[in-house]
């Protein structure tokens, strides 16, 4: 099954809710969302809710976002239950970030949902030092920072090989807290951030997996 995040604001297949959250899938073409409603628990839209589709579905959505564990239809039905996933709070300042700047229109849409520290539930690894450091969610860790939140929620999840590579670039920019990174408008952030990923990864050359 070939599985697709939309990581756009506008989208009329899917509910602006759903965009917000990033809860919007395809799926060989057809539309899945993944609507948040509490910490542990989503609602799932689709044309065709079979179990084998669910679970391969659900795998790519909890890639982003492992603390939700509970699945429901739109009547409440459960269709899916995972073992719960252990959150705790901490100290948003005492997170090391993985990248160096955040987009102004996500920002924006973020600020939708975040109301608490309950709101914002980050994946994280240990580094070396034991600093805990993000592997996703910058955006909505920098906008509780703008809204005067000071903790967010963590889930330990492992790290990738090359995050200790992008710690190192962040940190030669002076990057150490989530205050730290810049805000930019779209195209400053397709320029100074994913562009800049997509060079660093060139330069890395192919992965073992990419060379088999």
């Amino acid at each position: 099954m070939e599985i697709q995040r939309i990581d756009t604001y506008n989208d009329s297949r899917f509910p602006q809710e759903v965009l917000y959250q990033h809860g919007a899938f395809l799926a060989d073409g057809a539309p899945w969302a993944f609507r948040v409603i509490s910490g542990h628990e989503a609602v799932v839209s689709a044309a065709a809710l079979d179990t084998a589709a669910l679970e391969e579905v659900v795998k790519d959505f909890r890639f982003y976002a492992g603390h939700i564990t509970a699945f429901y239809d739109e009547t409440g039905k459960c269709l899916l239950r995972l073992p719960p996933v252990e959150r705790r709070e901490v100290e948003i300042d005492s997170l090391q970030p993985s990248q160096f700047s955040v987009d102004r229109e996500k920002c924006a849409a973020v600020r939708h949902f975040i109301h608490t520290a309950a709101d914002v539930v980050i994946p994280v690894t240990a580094l070396e030092d034991g600093t805990l450091c993000v592997l996703d969610g910058h955006t909505r860790l920098y906008e509780a920072w703008r809204q005067g939140l000071r903790t967010a929620m963590v889930v330990d999840a492992p790290g990738w090989d090359g995050i200790a590579g992008f710690v190192r670039e962040a940190r030669k920019r002076n990057i150490y807290h989530v205050r730290d990174m810049a805000l930019y408008s779209p195209q400053e952030q397709k320029e100074k951030w994913h562009d800049w990923c997509d060079a660093y990864f060139a330069a890395q050359g192919p992965t073992e997996e990419e060379q088999r």
